[in-house]
């Protein structure tokens, strides 16, 4: 999931990434979204992040931008992609 902002080029620099390795991606416009300013106060108090593009793949955290590409650098970016989601434990009930 990208929570992006549609005039945003660091924004366009990780989908632009995205659709380089052929990955599916969900974007969430939050200039375009009624609650998108709430949404990205959501996202700072998750994250700590107060700037778009906020990354997360299967659930995890990845960051911004330069995260998003320095993950992708290391591998760490493929190696959430691989990641299944039965790889996740489920939470003791």
């Amino acid at each position: 999931m990208i929570f992006s902002k549609s005039y945003c080029p660091y924004c366009l620099r990780v989908k632009d990434l995205f659709d380089d390795l052929a990955v599916p991606y969900k974007a969430l416009e939050l200039d375009e979204h009624e609650n998108g300013p709430q949404i990205q106060a959501d996202l700072k108090t998750l994250t700590g992040q107060t700037s778009v593009p906020n990354v997360f793949v299967k659930g995890t955290h990845v960051g911004g931008s330069d995260d998003t590409h320095a993950a992708k650098e290391s591998g760490r970016l493929r190696e959430l992609l691989d990641k299944s989601v039965w790889d996740t434990p489920f939470p003791d009930a």
